[in-house]
């Protein structure tokens, strides 16, 4: 039986909206304080973080290069109404103006940027001593449903395509490239760390989250849903008493100022 497992606007949204409190509460104590500051973020996708950040009173804009996932991120905003302004633009080139931003926000996508472009216009739209973070989330693989589909991904695909976050030496999950680049761009690193949260899944929201991750970026649309359909009946089959499941989640945090 197939599985409508969701469209890929609708996936992203989903997988996206797991940011825990606790990545705010940290930045708290780190002295980051969201009302009243004009924040900008970069890569915005559906507006999760875009709408967290609208909570916690923000003047917020979101930048995002596809019309389609603006389009989502508005059609939820509407039924919660709220009115969040989003701009076409990418982090190359972001269309805001000169040093307008306390703070400019990158959430889970630093990796698809063409990294000194993207970190030129970061400085170019912050103000001075504005606020520069670079946040990414990501499951630990010690559950067996984790390992099973790595191992059955691993049949049809190459995991780690050329370029992607995975090559290169790690520190806390970000590529040690990453900080070279911050830093000699002129950004001063101001702290560094990661935090643990849970996240519940049952197998079939497990199986779209799985269509958003950057393991499939490189996939046709129409060979991903015929992976994704074939990876739920593998899983419904092996594990078919699993009603939802835990996956522990690292959470990784860079701050630096401009």
């Amino acid at each position: 039986m197939e599985v409508n497992l969701g469209n890929v606007a609708s996936r992203r949204a989903a997988s996206c909206d797991d940011i825990p409190h606790q990545f705010f509460d940290t930045l708290r104590v780190r002295g980051i304080v969201w009302e009243g500051k004009r924040v900008a973020e970069i890569g915005s996708g559906t507006g999760a973080m875009t709408r967290k950040l609208h909570k916690r009173r923000a003047e917020v804009i979101g930048v995002e290069p596809s019309i389609e996932l603006i389009k989502t991120a508005q059609n939820i905003e509407s039924k919660l109404y709220l009115d969040i302004p989003y701009l076409s633009g990418t982090a190359e080139s972001t269309n805001l103006p000169d040093q307008s931003y306390d703070i400019t926000m990158v959430h889970r996508s630093w990796h698809l940027f063409d990294r000194p472009r993207a970190v030129v216009e970061m400085k170019r739209i912050l103000k001075e001593n504005g606020t520069f973070i670079v946040s990414d989330s990501h499951f630990l693989s010690h559950h067996e449903v984790v390992k099973d589909t790595i191992a059955f991904l691993e049949e049809y695909i190459d995991m780690f395509p050329p370029g992607s976050k995975a090559e290169g030496n790690q520190l806390n999950g970000f590529p040690v490239e990453w900080l070279v680049e911050w830093q000699e761009t002129g950004f001063n690193l101001k702290d560094f760390y990661t935090f643990h949260y849970p996240v519940d899944f049952t197998i079939q929201s497990w199986c779209e989250n799985v269509g958003s991750l950057s393991w499939l970026s490189h996939v046709a649309d129409s060979e991903k849903e015929t992976i994704l359909q074939s990876i739920h009946t593998f899983l419904s089959g092996r594990y078919p008493a699993l009603q939802e499941f835990t996956l522990q989640h690292q959470f990784t945090v860079c701050v630096m100022k401009n």
